[in-house]
């Protein structure tokens, strides 16, 4: 598991080079990397529970909003 930035910073520069779009890329890269621990048992379910909550909050934030 020590590999698994090396892997995932690959799968991101090889994605881009072929042409998907940026935030695509890294969305699914992390979604991809974060259910594949998920199954190895090196990653909790509950953070990805979060996520929407995560969003939303900067979603509303005002300063964001005004820009």
């Amino acid at each position: 598991m020590e590999y698994a930035a090396l892997y995932m910073f690959t799968a991101v520069f090889v994605l881009l080079l072929l042409g998907y779009p940026v935030a695509l890329t890294l969305a699914g890269t992390s979604l991809i990397a974060a259910l594949l621990g998920v199954i190895t048992g090196h990653f909790d379910l509950i953070f990805l529970n979060a996520l929407p909550n995560r969003l939303f909050g900067i979603m509303a934030n005002q300063t964001l909003m005004a820009v």
